[in-house]
């Protein structure tokens, strides 16, 4: 197996503190994927990673690169939760690459 660098730095703050991950292009398929691995959230990405159930959500509080535009169900979706908020994203719709270098996240959980 080839051994990476882990080269894509990721700073989550939730209720219970601050932490940081560290991943690579490719070693997970989205965000949500490495947050369930990582945190082991509970109810977190319940859909799957469709871009439907909203329980994916995060807040980007900081980031260092742009992030791609929501697409298809990312919009739609956010938009039937009344939430209004730019900054909140699915993290199903972000995939794991250099765009999430740097960034800063802020997960809160029901």
């Amino acid at each position: 197996m080839e051994n990476r660098n882990k080269d894509i730095l990721i700073k989550i703050i939730e209720e219970t503190g601050e932490y940081e991950i560290s991943t690579y292009t490719g070693e997970y398929r989205n965000l949500m994927t490495l947050l369930n691995d990582q945190r082991l959230l509970e109810g977190f990405g319940e859909c799957g990673g469709m871009g439907r159930c909203a329980t994916c959500l995060i807040e980007i509080v900081k980031i260092a690169l742009p992030l791609p535009q929501k697409q298809r169900n990312e919009h739609s979706t956010i938009i039937k939760t009344g939430v209004t908020n730019p900054a909140i994203r699915l993290s199903c719709q972000l995939m794991v690459d250099k765009f999430l270098d740097g960034i800063t996240i802020k997960i809160e959980q029901d």
